[in-house]
């Protein structure tokens, strides 16, 4: 996809964040150059073309260029709940959120997954099958609208034939099986299937509340593995084609996963436990695990899951939230989208409280995963418009030129970098896909 910015306000950002952190392979040193013929200008002296770069802004130029022709692929944005609840425009400015296509062209983003998650304390039970079939109405509309530039892709091919056409390609992602409703298991098999249909080319198995799947580790079922209907909906899954997303889940239920899944797995917005120690966050050996699976760790935004200092004051900090959250249930008793519209603003109030984490660590997440995984296992799940505020740097989608610049200034060579941007993601979304 050709983007259509400069990003050298984005890439200035590089120097100022940047800190001493894990880096990629060092670059090999330059051969030795011939002594040159007596009275020839030397590489010090040559006169320059009037349009040479200066040498301070090579790694800048080398950057862009490197982004720009990158298929760039971010595996986790929330935004959805915009488009449900307010029917929003993401074809012009908005402001108010961290995405929308004008910042994705600035950012060079070529696909977009977007999640369909409900908040099961506002949409119940059976209730949250009908709020996830809204959101998949609200993807369909927002399309529509911008036909010129967006397309809705079910497969790596159409990803790739939409960045060719200079088109943002929108996927979906399912944020927990309870989107699916409480029916009698062949009822949720079939509303499994009708959401493949529409276009959802992962589940993530459980949000942050345990299911009938297996346990989260987001409550009491930590402890909790995959139950039988939960390895019923993974063999599904791989005989569907939709990959088995593995973020959210207790350690239990991730590792029977994926050990039962035959086709490769997908982390869509985790980051690493050895460095920052949440129980959303990935260990070392479940990274290793995913390595030998096939799959992929798409490196989560949110400074929660980045770094532990923040992560312990978030804590303290956002045990505000439930009263704050029940005080606004019954404001707006028996309205859950007027609770979701006035809990945003105070959300992201609270977050700002505290000191931002630098953009520079999303990368040492990144450079820790490639260094026990390998390079071919790691990627970028943004989780933007589901975090209240990205690390200093990485504010929105239109950042993402940051990574780029900052894994080249840490020596990651170009063809791991397009691995890491989105050929890692494209290559499972591929692997996933039915055979003809």
């Amino acid at each position: 996809m050709v983007k259509a910015t400069s990003f050298a306000w984005i890439l200035a950002v590089t120097t100022a964040t940047a800190c001493a952190a894990p880096r990629g392979p060092e670059p090999q040193a330059a051969s030795p150059a011939a002594p040159a013929e007596a009275g020839a200008p030397t590489a010090s002296t040559a006169p320059l073309p009037s349009n040479a770069p200066k040498a301070s802004e090579a790694p800048h130029l080398a950057a862009d260029e490197l982004h720009r022709s990158a298929i760039v692929v971010d595996t986790h944005n929330d935004v959805t709940q915009r488009l449900a609840l307010e029917d929003a425009d993401l074809s012009r400015p908005f402001p108010d959120a961290q995405t929308d296509i004008p910042r994705m062209q600035a950012g060079g983003l070529d696909a977009e997954f977007l999640s369909v998650w409900v908040p099961p304390e506002l949409y119940p039970g059976e209730k949250a099958y009908g709020y996830s079939v809204a959101q998949f109405n609200a993807i369909d509309r927002m399309v529509a609208r911008s036909p010129g530039v967006a397309v809705l892709a079910r497969s790596a091919a159409e990803v790739r034939r939409a960045a060719a056409a200079n088109k943002i390609a929108f996927l979906i992602g399912v944020e927990g099986a309870h989107g699916l409703g409480d029916q009698p298991d062949e009822r949720l098999i079939a509303r499994l299937r009708e959401f493949f249909a529409r276009g959802a080319r992962y589940m993530t198995l459980t949000w942050s509340n345990s299911n009938r799947l297996g346990g989260s580790s987001g409550d009491a079922g930590k402890t909790r593995g995959l139950t039988p209907f939960g390895a019923r909906v993974v063999k599904v899954m791989n005989e569907l084609g939709m990959i088995v997303d593995i973020s959210h889940v207790s350690d239990a239920t991730f590792f029977d996963a994926v050990k039962l899944s035959t086709k490769p797995v997908l982390a869509s917005h985790s980051s690493s436990r050895a460095i920052c120690d949440h129980p959303r966050n990935m260990t070392d050996d479940m990274l290793r695990a995913v390595r030998d699976n096939g799959g992929a760790v798409c490196v989560n935004f949110g400074q929660d899951f980045l770094d532990q200092s923040w992560h312990q004051r978030w804590a303290v900090v956002q045990k505000s939230l439930g009263a704050e959250i029940g005080k606004l249930a019954k404001e707006h008793a028996g309205d859950p989208k007027a609770v979701e519209l006035a809990f945003w603003p105070k959300y992201r109030a609270l977050a700002a409280q505290l000191p931002r984490v630098p953009a520079s660590r999303v990368v040492d997440h990144i450079a820790h995963i490639a260094s026990v995984a390998g390079v071919d296992h790691v990627c970028l799940g943004s989780d933007f418009d589901g975090i209240p505020l990205g690390p200093a740097g990485l504010d929105d989608v239109s950042t993402f030129p940051f990574i780029t610049a900052e894994l080249l200034r840490r020596g990651f060579g170009s063809d791991d970098i397009r691995k890491i941007l989105g050929e890692n993601v494209l290559r499972v979304l591929a692997a996933n896909e039915s055979e003809p």
